[in-house]
This record gives C-alpha cells, structure tokens and sequence, in this order.
C-alpha cells in the first residue's frame, strides 16, 4: 500500500518537469549542447516559455514536497491534475499549439500526467476512507 500517493506524485511531477525544463532550455540557449545532441530538441521542439513553465512548476512541486505536509501534496495534485487534464483536452479539442508551442505529442502526454495525478488521488482518498 502506497502510504502518501500525493507525495509519490509532486516528486515525480516535480523532478521530471525540472530535469525536462532544465535540458531543454540549456539545449536552446547553449547552441552546443543541441548541435552535440540535436535530438532532444528535435523531438521535443520546445520553447524557452514551455521549458521555462515547466521549470517553474517543477521548482514549485519540490517547494511543497518539503515545505508542506500531505495537504500541501493533496492541493497540489488536485490542481495539476485539474491543470494538466483540461489541457491535454484542450489540446485534443482545438489543436492549437497556444503560446508554449505545443506538438501534437504532448496532448497524451498531459493526459497520461492527468491521470496519474487522478490515480493518485483515487488512491489517497480510498486510504482515507479505510481509515475512517
């Protein structure tokens, strides 16, 4: 049994949208970097916005993981996941790339995010009803 899924899912969340954000705009701002390995950006195709979002929330999902208890998790994977999921369906919807330049590829993307963060929170509130 997993004892603080909410907690799971803001480091996940969290480490892998810094690493993510992180890579890509180094690639994009070191010229280098991206001639050394062009395939991340290729794949990617991401924008200093995009790279630039996802480092904000990633610094902002390990902000709570340390600062604040299971409430702080809780609210913050209630409102990524609200976040990511209207997105992803957004995106599904309208096809449009919006400012951050989104590819096709990331609406699933989000989605599988937004789910993940909707099992997660299937999951705490069913350890809290066993509680109970």
């Amino acid at each position: 049994m997993m004892k603080n899924p909410t907690r799971f899912y803001t480091a996940l969340v969290g480490i892998f949208l810094l690493l993510q954000g992180t890579s890509t705009l180094l690639f994009r701002l070191i010229p280098s970097l991206n001639e050394a390995f062009p395939q991340l950006l290729a794949v990617t195709q991401m924008v200093p916005i995009h790279s630039s979002l996802h480092i904000i929330t990633g610094l902002i999902a390990l902000w709570i993981l340390f600062k604040s208890g299971e409430v702080g998790t809780l609210w913050f994977t209630i409102g990524f996941t609200i976040f990511y999921t209207g997105l992803a369906l957004y995106g599904f919807i309208t096809h449009s790339p919006t400012m951050f330049h989104l590819q096709p590829f990331d609406h699933p993307f989000h989605l599988l995010i937004g789910v993940l963060g909707l099992i997660a929170l299937g999951i705490h509130f069913y350890n809290k009803r066993k509680i109970s």
